[in-house]
């Protein structure tokens, strides 16, 4: 599944219009929210707000497309305040997206919208005190959103983003505690300081 997501990446970032193309690092921070799962969440926290951090390497051409690999972790995914049941958990998205935008020249001085959107690898992490329901899950799954970028310097700007994950299929799988076909989902809203190169 990694070396499918890495072959992917490639691709989009290699599709992407290379003429006057610039590339963006992005790292970022913000909430993971409105989480529903039917993995056994035994403190009911995946529809809590979690911090997250993560980021972005986007290659964008001066006309409407280019291409991104985002990548998100949410520590205490599966925690709620100080309930004993899990003690450690987390859930990562890895994903390689298409990214639709505004030419350039109309934003060059403003706000350059965007959305995308793609399909990566969601993987999920909860251990208990007793090891009780233990979760280690992987599986294919896709996020799409949109947002904004500014740039308050020739290489330095601020990226705002909001965006929906979800595992691609309700899988059934005898090793992962869960009610019923595995699925996860979740929205995340971010911010990021944009270095462009």
């Amino acid at each position: 599944m990694l070396k499918a997501l890495a072959l992917c990446g490639v691709i989009v970032l290699g599709s992407a219009r290379t003429a006057q193309a610039e590339w963006h690092f992005t790292p970022m921070a913000g909430f993971t929210m409105f989480g529903n799962t039917s993995l056994v969440d035994s403190e009911g926290a995946t529809g809590k707000r979690h911090a997250h951090v993560g980021g972005s390497v986007a290659l964008l051409g001066s006309g409407i497309f280019g291409a991104e690999v985002l990548t998100l972790w949410t520590p205490g995914f599966f925690e709620q305040g100080n309930l004993d049941p899990v003690d450690s958990s987390r859930a990562i998205t890895g994903m390689a997206n298409v990214v639709v935008t505004t030419p350039r020249r109309w934003t060059e001085y403003g706000l350059r919208p965007f959305v995308s959107g793609g399909f990566g690898l969601i993987h999920a992490h909860a251990s208990g005190i007793d090891n009780v329901f233990p979760i280690d899950f992987n599986a294919a799954g896709f996020n799409i959103g949109g947002g904004a970028v500014g740039f308050l310097s020739d290489r330095t700007g601020l990226r705002f983003d909001f965006r929906y994950h979800s595992t691609l299929n309700r899988l059934s799988d005898e090793d992962v505690p869960s009610i019923g076909p595995v699925h996860l989902r979740y929205v995340t809203a971010s911010i990021g300081i944009v270095f462009r190169r």
